[in-house]
């Protein structure tokens, strides 16, 4: 499955494998580099994905702290 088709689930998850990854130090540079690079991909995705999703609450009248507006 393509990073595009990922859900924001599985971009998490895929996150943790590679950190996983990163950190039993049995990869090499370049895997490692590469690894980093889909990472650092697929945080700026989820951190996107993040904000449109508080955007969303927000207009929908939802406080930072979870109450609704008005209600």
């Amino acid at each position: 499955m393509g990073r595009k088709n990922m859900t924001f689930e599985q971009a998490l998850q895929r996150l943790d494998e590679i950190a996983e990854r990163l950190g039993d130090g049995t990869t090499t540079l370049e895997e490692s580099l590469a690894l980093y690079a889909e990472g650092a991909g697929l945080i700026e995705r989820c951190g996107r994905e993040l904000g449109e999703a508080k955007l969303k609450l927000e207009t929908l009248g939802f406080q930072k702290d979870g109450e609704a507006n008005g209600l």
